[in-house]
């Protein structure tokens, strides 16, 4: 496992209300890139599985939504603007279009995207259509306080208890990185919201080739929930991956098996 490097000497992209995002690029490849979307609150290190293990014959872009690590805060918080925040950040990397994978609020971001600019297709990541989140249960991923042990709290939100026995030394490491990298309070308050809020047009108009993928003891979102949403999508495909919240990271080696075969068959669907 690789953070995405979002320290020193990373990219900048601007949005159009002028606020700075900080994004990082795994890769060289000339296949279609790749755009990881995040989950509201969270910081790069959350695609930290993702960002260069899929990084092969594709450029990996991530960056941190506005409020989030390295990018600046400031401007409205809706799903409209993330959206627009997407698109600085794909110019400037050069990344368009590009196989969008979004977590969370970042699914919800990158649904409403791809419903007006060109994706090569969608991977939904732990999100919903709108209404049927369990708020409780997301309010569980996220810390009481800024100190060690409110962070430590949110652990069994985030991974099964096997994945938590296996390896403490990575907790801790989690934490350090939630407490630098995440977003603050208010800031994470904005992007819950947005996703909260975020009412989708009608999925069958949405006919991008698309993926959904689902935590099976996820407890913000049910697999149900998941399942109808992959129904709903023309193109819509799912699959249950075990673990929590961070089901992505749990299990990221069949994750990314799994990513890497669907944007292959797209881009050899042409």
């Amino acid at each position: 496992m690789c953070r995405p490097a979002h320290r020193t000497g990373v990219p900048t992209a601007t949005a159009d209300d002028g606020t700075t995002l900080r994004y990082a690029v795994a890769g060289e490849g000339a296949d279609p890139p790749v755009a990881l979307v995040n989950d509201a609150g969270f910081g790069a290190w959350a695609w930290g599985w993702q960002h260069e293990p899929l990084a092969g014959r594709r450029r990996v872009v991530t960056y941190d939504h506005r409020g989030t690590g390295d990018s600046g805060a400031g401007g409205a918080t809706d799903i409209d603007t993330l959206v627009g925040d997407l698109s600085a950040v794909l110019a400037a990397a050069d990344a368009k279009p590009a196989h969008l994978v979004g977590f969370g609020l970042g699914g919800a971001v990158a649904m409403r995207y791809a419903r007006d600019r060109g994706v090569r297709s969608l991977a939904l990541v732990g999100t919903c259509a709108g209404g049927d989140i369990d708020e409780d249960g997301l309010a569980r991923c996220y810390p009481a306080g800024a100190d060690e042990a409110a962070v430590r709290a949110t652990l069994p939100a985030l991974f099964s208890d096997a994945f938590r026995d296996a390896d403490p030394s990575l907790l801790e490491r989690v934490v350090d990185w939630r407490r630098a990298e995440d977003a603050p309070p208010r800031a994470r308050r904005a992007q819950v919201d947005a996703w909260l809020d975020f009412e989708p047009e009608p999925l069958y108009e949405l006919t991008t080739p698309s993926f959904v993928l689902q935590g099976t003891g996820d407890p913000a979102v049910g697999r149900r929930t998941a399942e109808r949403l992959a129904e709903d999508l023309p193109r819509g495909r799912f699959e249950a991956i075990a673990g929590r919240r961070l089901a992505h990271v749990e299990c990221s080696r069949p994750v990314n098996d799994a990513l890497t075969a669907f944007f292959d068959e797209v881009d050899d669907d042409g």
